[in-house]
């Protein structure tokens, strides 16, 4: 009897003690305050915190100005507030509310990752360094390491995915997310507040490597125009194939237009053969076409224009000259 007692006495320890376990995991602890901080809690007056207080769901969080705070949970999750921020959590702090101001969240990676939620955007985040600024609409995301998206809270399908060492900076009232931008790993820690004046990060190993690689592509991608070779001399910068318009202005449609004479025959190729056509290479030079031979017209004769070749030319026929008749003198029969 007194053994069975004692058992159900054990297990009952047991499941306490596991029910304990799991409210910890879900709350935080002050790890460090500067200036004014104080906890509201749900079902309490506001009060000033102090370093170890602990923090639980749906837990108020306010910070004065030119204050700051962080809080730590169980898994290591870390959430740093910067000046003038009234900020909540639930989910052990993987769901993290912001009215305004300023928050810097690491999640652990491979812990199922955590959300920040504005008033105008949605931050989701996965095994994520992150900072996020809201003031008077207004919010600007920057990845200290690991990724995130960031999408709109009116437009849920308007959203960018953002890498580490990159930032998005959303106006107010915005329609679409803007496309992120670069930025300098190395200059943002040394001075953004919620960075300095605070222990180092777990992730700093992290951050420090996403500083050293090569800046992610950032905005629209573009894709390049590349020169296409006329083989028949020139460059052309637009797609290849038909025109659009075989026909010129003017022209009936089906019809082509007119041939164009071909030019005479070059000259005698001399030295390494070269031009404009293609599979020619090198200078060319060519002998000078003579010039042409002026002729005469003789009063009376037709030349026949465009030769310049005098045995080749058509026979002239001169003018028929007038026939004059000839008197005729009467015969002299003697004196009559």
């Amino acid at each position: 009897m007194k053994l069975k007692i004692l058992s159900s006495a054990l297990a009952v320890l047991l499941v306490a003690s596991h029910a304990l376990a799991a409210e910890a995991k879900k709350e935080a602890r002050v790890t460090q305050i500067i200036r004014d901080v104080k906890l509201l809690p749900a079902d309490a007056s506001a009060r000033a915190a102090v370093v170890n207080d602990r923090v639980a769901d749906d837990t108020g969080v306010r910070t004065g100005g030119e204050s700051r705070s962080e809080l730590t949970f169980a898994d290591f999750t870390i959430t740093r507030l910067g000046a003038n921020t009234i900020f909540s959590f639930n989910r052990a702090g993987r769901n993290a509310q912001v009215d305004s101001g300023s928050i810097l969240l690491r999640v652990p990676k491979d812990s199922g990752g955590g959300r920040i939620k504005t008033s105008a955007v949605t931050v989701a985040v996965t095994g994520t360094t992150v900072i996020l600024e809201s003031a008077r609409g207004r919010n600007k995301l920057y990845v200290l390491e690991g990724g995130a998206r960031v999408s709109l809270v009116k437009y849920p399908k308007q959203f960018q995915d953002v890498r580490a060492a990159q930032m998005v900076d959303v106006p107010p009232g915005a329609t679409t997310v803007p496309v992120p931008v670069n930025i300098d790993l190395n200059d943002l820690m040394s001075k953004h507040p919620l960075i300095t004046g605070f222990p180092p990060l777990p992730s700093r190993d992290l951050i420090a490597a996403a500083a050293r690689q090569p800046p992610p592509p950032s905005g629209p991608s573009i894709v390049p125009i590349i020169p296409v070779i006329n083989v028949l001399g020139g460059v052309n910068v637009g797609p290849r194939g038909p025109s659009r318009n075989p026909n010129p202005p003017g022209q009936p449609p089906g019809q082509h237009p007119p041939a164009q004479p071909s030019p005479g025959p070059r000259g005698p190729v001399v030295g390494p053969v070269t031009g404009q056509g293609p599979g020619v290479v090198g200078p060319s030079k060519t002998t000078p076409t003579p010039p042409p031979v002026i002729l005469r017209q003789a009063p009376g004769q037709t030349r026949v224009p465009g030769t310049t070749n005098t045995q080749n030319s058509p026979k002239t026929s001169a003018t028929p000259s007038r026939r004059v008749p000839k008197k005729t003198t009467p015969p002299n029969n003697g004196p009559r």
